[in-house]
């Protein structure tokens, strides 16, 4: 039986025709990692080669989200996917800018609605 995640975080999987989007809500640190790894790496729940991972409402993103977002790109890339990231202008984008990511990562303004 899998764990519910901290209630902290939510991930809401929307499948588009083109794309998978999993919509990130919370803090993406090292109690809430492992759901998001578990939801990135499950094929039910990201099936199209294109994902988006929404962190316009992470309020927070540390090294350890960081490496699984590094992590699950890579795995997707190897597996013929693309991943982009959607965000806001907020903390998790200063970090990836900082870190230099923005030029990994294609980056993108979030969908509304």
């Amino acid at each position: 039986m899998t764990a519910p995640a901290p209630e902290d975080v939510t991930f809401d999987v929307v499948q588009h025709p083109d794309r998978t989007v999993v919509v990130v809500s919370g803090e993406l640190d090292v109690l809430t990692v492992p759901h998001l790894r578990r939801v990135l790496y499950d094929p039910a729940q990201v099936s199209t080669p294109s994902v988006v991972v929404d962190l316009a409402a992470v309020s927070f993103l540390d090294s350890v989200g960081i490496g699984a977002l590094v992590a699950a790109r890579r795995w997707l890339t190897s597996r013929g996917a693309t991943m982009t990231l959607a965000c806001a202008d907020n903390q998790p984008r200063k970090v990836l800018r900082m870190m230099g990511l923005d030029k990994v990562f294609e980056i993108v303004a979030p969908e509304v609605g």
